[in-house]
């Protein structure tokens, strides 16, 4: 929690400095309209987050089992570690540097300069730099994450639905299917010993699927959204 604070102090200093203007930018303000944001944001990623990996548990054989010695208290820590990892990154790369490269460069060049440090950066997070296939590979499915969250922001003026979206995602891969480095809780994958996994289908289908994903939230954004005015502290 203490880095979210420092996170926080330096969004502020960033945001003074460069462009006069306070957290407010940000839209870090609560409202009606920002929670039932940031509940649809994580209902629509908990859904299609869900069909991935049961879809996925097809293409790999793997079935699952209730974990029986789940507690209550192992979801809340869980929930509350997941909470501050997806603030950490969306403070980083959907917070003051994105606003100030929007403002700086434009829109468009702002969006896809996060996209791309935030594909970069889980080459380090998932320790895969310096294998090629393994960084092609994560950069194509986490740059169209990138993309999904910061064009939330754009089109929302606000963090709350690129947090749900974040938030809903990886609390399904990680707390539902334990997933990631977080450890075992709901439900705990049983390998079936005879199937015979076809790797490059399963492969195909983990990018395909996860391309999809930020493709249909784009065109929920443009439905949705576009009647509204985009970003309009950009010309403030």
């Amino acid at each position: 929690m203490i880095g979210i604070l420092v996170e926080l102090f330096l969004s502020l200093i960033l945001l003074k400095l460069i462009e006069r203007k306070n957290l407010s930018v940000l839209g870090w303000q609560v409202s009606g309209k920002r929670l039932i944001q940031l509940l649809i944001g994580i209902t629509i990623a908990v859904l299609l987050a869900t069909g991935y990996h049961l879809i996925r548990s097809l293409l790999t054989g793997i079935s699952w089992q209730l974990n029986t010695s789940y507690r209550l208290s192992d979801f809340g820590q869980a929930l509350w570690w997941m909470l501050r990892s997806v603030l950490y990154e969306e403070l980083i790369f959907r917070g003051a540097l994105l606003y100030i490269a929007m403002k700086r460069l434009g829109p468009a060049k702002g969006l896809w300069l996060s996209v791309v440090a935030f594909g970069i950066y889980h080459w380090f997070s998932f320790g895969a730099f310096g294998q090629p296939v393994q960084m092609i590979f994560i950069f194509l499915i986490t740059a169209a994450a990138g993309w999904m969250y910061a064009y939330a922001f754009l089109k929302t003026n606000s963090l709350y639905l690129p947090i749900g979206l974040h938030l809903g995602w990886n609390c399904v891969g990680s707390i539902l299917f334990s997933g990631g480095s977080i450890g075992k809780h709901m439900l705990l994958p049983v390998q079936n010993p005879s199937f015979q996994q076809n790797a490059l289908a399963s492969s195909l289908f983990m990018v395909i699927y996860q391309l999809f994903v930020p493709a249909i939230c784009t065109w929920l954004y443009v439905r949705k959204l576009d009647g509204e005015k985009t970003y309009s502290n950009l010309s403030a």
